[in-house]
């Protein structure tokens, strides 16, 4: 491989590693402050589809209730009272007894047709989509029915799949370079 390929691979590999450390740093520190800043779609069909579908990730970031507008991606308890958090489309901003509300509609036009039969008021809010990342959501050990600690078994499944093979990768990058230096002897 040429040498300037081979510089222009690790930067774009050391690049990444950072940008995994710094989004995993910021989940973690979120988390131990309380806060929720990964959702997986786990209905299907989606609300949000074909923005967001069953098995996708969102990236929230709390961004201040009134900060928020039209057309923004929001995560919030529902109104109702219902369990979980849903994830919608801002539609209209308005005041509610004399407080900021915003009316929300999930994309998805065959199951939610019309705005959602409440406004969000900040009392409801939790934070604001930021980053869609299709399908890695798979790798959620809550769509594959698990709960609790049993969580722990199966992702540390995917943490030894993913060692063994970076190991391997590694592994076959050194036989490679040995035998290229063999070659050139």
């Amino acid at each position: 491989m040429n040498p300037n390929a081979r510089k222009v691979l690790k930067t774009a590999e050391y690049g990444a590693m950072t940008v995994l450390i710094v989004l995993a740093a910021y989940v973690t520190v979120s988390y131990a402050f309380g806060v929720q800043t990964i959702y997986v779609v786990s209905d299907n069909p989606s609300s949000m589809s074909p923005t967001m579908t069953f098995g996708d990730l969102a990236l929230t970031y709390r961004v201040p209730f009134a900060n928020l507008q039209a057309g923004d991606i929001v995560t919030f308890h529902d109104p109702r009272g219902n369990p979980g958090v849903i994830v919608h489309r801002i539609v209209s901003q308005g005041m509610c007894g004399g407080q900021l509300c915003f009316q929300t509609k999930g994309d998805n036009n065959v199951t939610n047709p019309t705005p959602d039969p409440w406004n969000l008021t900040a009392a409801y809010y939790l934070s604001k989509v930021v980053l869609v990342v299709p399908a890695i959501g798979y790798v959620s050990p809550a769509l594959w029915g698990f709960q609790g600690l049993s969580v722990a078994f199966p992702l540390s499944f995917v943490a030894l799949v993913v060692l063994f093979a970076a190991y391997g990768m590694k592994a076959n990058r050194t036989g490679t370079e040995e035998k290229k230096g063999k070659k050139s002897d």
